[in-house]
Formats: structure tokens, sequence, C-alpha cells
């Protein structure tokens, strides 16, 4: 059985050389998503990503984590991605932000908030979610971001149906 690499080109180098690509307490921001599709999973995602970001040297989803509507991944199911197993960099904001890649934990709803809001299941598995991250690595509510709030970024991303102004109040963000 041929083993499967996780890094690849020069990043693969520096991890074979011992060189630290990450360290875990540096998570200082936690961005929010949508995956601007109906349904979605895991592998689906993963094929998006290589298709849409074929540089990207790690071959999984740009984000952290995920989370379910139903369609694809259980409605409020969380799943963690090999990104999140590995504590590795995101790759879910654009090339400009790179020390947000670095530094900010990638959350993606699986729906389109364009057309839909989030379920009742999805909306409250994302608070308990950034809840428990931001008490976990003490990231302050003021550095949760929306992807298209995200300084740099140009994006309607996690689109006008998300619900902003509860979101923010439920994590804490006067």
């Amino acid at each position: 059985m041929k083993r499967r690499h996780f890094l690849q080109g020069s990043f693969a180098s520096l991890a074979l050389a011992g060189l630290p690509l990450y360290w875990f307490n540096r998570w200082d921001y936690l961005t929010i998503h949508h995956s601007a599709g109906a349904s979605g999973d895991l592998a689906l995602l993963r094929r998006v990503h290589r298709q849409r970001q074929a540089g990207d040297p790690v071959p999984e989803v740009p984000y952290h984590f995920l989370i379910g509507n139903g369609k694809g991944i259980e409605a409020g199911a969380v799943v963690p991605s090999e990104r999140w197993s590995l504590r590795l960099w995101g790759a879910h904001v654009s090339a400009r932000n790179t020390d947000r890649n670095f530094r900010s934990i990638g959350i993606c709803l699986i729906g389109n908030f364009q057309n839909t809001v989030p379920s009742a299941d999805q909306y409250d598995a994302t608070i308990a979610l950034c809840r428990d991250l931001m008490r976990r690595f003490d990231i302050a509510a003021e550095r949760v971001t929306l992807h298209g709030e995200t300084p740099g970024e140009a994006t309607l991303c996690p689109g006008k149906l998300f619900p902003r102004s509860e979101f923010f109040k439920d994590i804490g963000r006067t």
C-alpha cells in the first residue's frame, strides 16, 4: 500500500528536516465562512479546494472545522479537518492575508447564506464551537470575524442571510 504524503513540495522538505511548521497555541482569531453550496462534506470540499488552490501544499479542506446542515454532514455536527488534527495553518482567506491564515481557526458552515439562513442546529453548534475555542485559546470576541469583514478581504462570505448581529451578541461581542 502506497503511503500518502500529507505535505507536498518544499513544506514536506521542511517537515522532514524537523523544522516546526506550526505551534499549538498560536491561535488568535476565528474566521467564519459558508461553503456557498447547498450541500457538502469533507470529500467534496477537499476536491473543490484542490481545484481552486492547487498550489496549497496541504491536500485538505482550507478550514479547520466544518459544521453540517444535514446535506452531506448531519445538521449541527462539527467535523474537524486534518488541518485541525495536525494544527496546521489554514487556507481560508486570501493570499493577501497570510498572517490571518496562519493564526486564525477557519470555521465553515455548509450552505449558501446568500440564499438561506443557517438551521437552528447549525447555528447553535457554531456558537458552541466558537465559545469553546475562544475559552480554550483565550480569543477575545473582537477577534472573531466573518470572512467578508476580515481586514484585507473582499467577499460576501458568509452571505447576507447569516445572522451577523445575533451571532456577535451570542459570542459576547458588543
